[in-house]
């Protein structure tokens, strides 16, 4: 009796670790928008109503960008979050707001997207997601490594456009 007590409450706590392991929710740069630094050739970033976008193939470049990525937490955005921070859309058309296109081709299907909008905000869209329905998307934490991370990142997408 008192075995398949044990045995039965073993199952369920293995049960219970399962399943809250598989439903940790992503908040590294790797696991919501996973690129393989080697592979990626190109950066393309535009600015607000800018036209066309600016290409760049320098490795340094793109991987000093990888690497101040890797160093941000992100949390999953609400609907209501998503809503007013890109305002209908609108902060995409601002001179401050700059998208970024990873590419392991140039010219090619862009491999993570990164939407800077400001020096202290920096939205992540989950790979996985995208051009499936909602794409679900991340936002910086504001710890400081996250915080320096994303004004780096957004320095160097400025000065690129300069």
């Amino acid at each position: 009796m008192k075995s398949k007590k044990l045995m039965t409450l073993s199952i369920i706590f293995l049960l219970i670790v399962q399943l809250t392991g598989c439903s940790r929710e992503k908040s590294a740069a790797n696991e919501i928008a996973p690129v393989d630094r080697d592979k990626i050739k190109m950066m393309s970033i535009k600015y607000g109503n800018a036209v066309p976008n600016k290409e760049f193939t320098d490795t340094e470049q793109i991987n000093n960008l990888l690497d101040y990525l890797n160093d941000i937490k992100f949390s999953k955005m609400s609907i209501k979050q998503e809503e007013e921070i890109f305002d209908k859309g609108n902060v995409f058309y601002l001179d401050s707001t700059f998208l970024i296109q990873l590419m392991e081709y140039t010219h090619g299907v862009s491999k993570a997207e990164i939407i800077l909008i400001s020096e202290k905000e920096l939205v992540l869209p989950d790979s996985e997601t995208m051009g499936k329905g909602r794409t679900v998307s991340y936002i910086n934490m504001n710890d400081n490594s996250s915080l320096n991370a994303v004004k780096k990142i957004y320095s160097l997408a400025k000065e690129a456009m300069d």
